[in-house]
C-alpha cells in the first residue's frame, strides 16, 4: 500500500493495529502509524498517520497528521496534511485539512475548511 508522506516516515510499517474483531469505547491518543480495521466509539488524537480500513467505523472526532479513510467516520476530522477518502470511504462531519483527495465513490457530508499556509497568504497580499 502506498500511503501519504513517505519522506517523513516509513509508512509501510504499521506500528499500531486495531483488528476487525476489536471494538474500543473511549478515546485513543498516540503516535506512529495507526491502522484501524475495527471500530471505535470515541475520539482519536494521533500525532502521525492513520489508516481506516474498509470495515472500520469511527464514531468520534479524528485529529492526525494525514489519514486514508476506506471505512466510515461520524465526527469531525482535522488533518495537518492530507485527507484521502477512498472509494468506499464515508465521512459525516466537518473536515479541516491542508490537502483533500476524494476517490470516485467516496463521500463527505459536512463542511470543508482548507488550512492555508501563512507564506502563501503573504504572496497573495
Amino acid at each position: 500500500m502506498v500511503f501519504l508522506d513517505k519522506e517523513s516516515k516509513n509508512v509501510e510499517r504499521i506500528e499500531t493495529l486495531i483488528g476487525e474483531q476489536c471494538s474500543i469505547t473511549g478515546n485513543m491518543n498516540g503516535g506512529g502509524v495507526l491502522k484501524l480495521d475495527g471500530s471505535i466509539d470515541g475520539d482519536i488524537m494521533w500525532k502521525d498517520d492513520v489508516i481506516l480500513g474498509p470495515f472500520s467505523m469511527c464514531n468520534g472526532n479524528l485529529t492526525c497528521k494525514s489519514t486514508s479513510i476506506a471505512g466510515k467516520v461520524k465526527g469531525n476530522i482535522i488533518c495537518e496534511e492530507t485527507l484521502t477518502i477512498e472509494s468506499s470511504g464515508k465521512v459525516t462531519g466537518d473536515i479541516t485539512i491542508k490537502k483533500l483527495i476524494v476517490k470516485d465513490g467516496g463521500t463527505i457530508d459536512g463542511r470543508c475548511t482548507m488550512i492555508v499556509r501563512k507564506d502563501a497568504v503573504e504572496v497573495l497580499d
